[in-house]
């Protein structure tokens, strides 16, 4: 299966998050134990923007999140992305602290095998 790397890191000095596009996919990795905020949305958003690939699947990775404030909430749920979110998390804290992101208007779906994410993510 295709592997996410941190080829393109977004707020660098920072290193809070990467963007990287593969040939059928992008991948959103979030660093472990951060709160993301409005300004970190903006900033993947604008990384995935700069891709040139913004059509193509999403896979976002989360590990250990301590937090995700409203206002990157909102921001997270005006997005319409044009294809398929597979959100890959490690454990039940994940799935709870992203479970908002089902609501959103693009199918999205929690995962907690790559595999599974990449398989979803890649169906036609």
């Amino acid at each position: 299966m295709p592997r996410c790397t941190d080829q393109a890191p977004g707020r660098t000095g920072e290193g809070r998050l990467s963007v990287t596009a593969l040939p059928f996919m992008l991948c959103l990795r979030w660093q472990p134990r951060i709160v993301i905020d409005r300004e970190d949305i903006t900033v993947a958003g604008s990384a995935i923007a700069a891709s040139g690939r913004g059509g193509l699947p999403l896979l976002v990775e989360v590990s250990a999140l301590r937090e995700v404030t409203w206002a990157a909430r909102e921001l997270v749920l005006a997005y319409e992305h044009p294809a398929r979110i597979a959100i890959l998390g490690y454990d039940d804290v994940d799935r709870v602290l992203m479970a908002f992101m089902v609501r959103s208007a693009t199918k999205t779906r929690f995962f907690l095998d790559r595999d599974a994410a990449v398989r979803w993510l890649l169906r036609a």
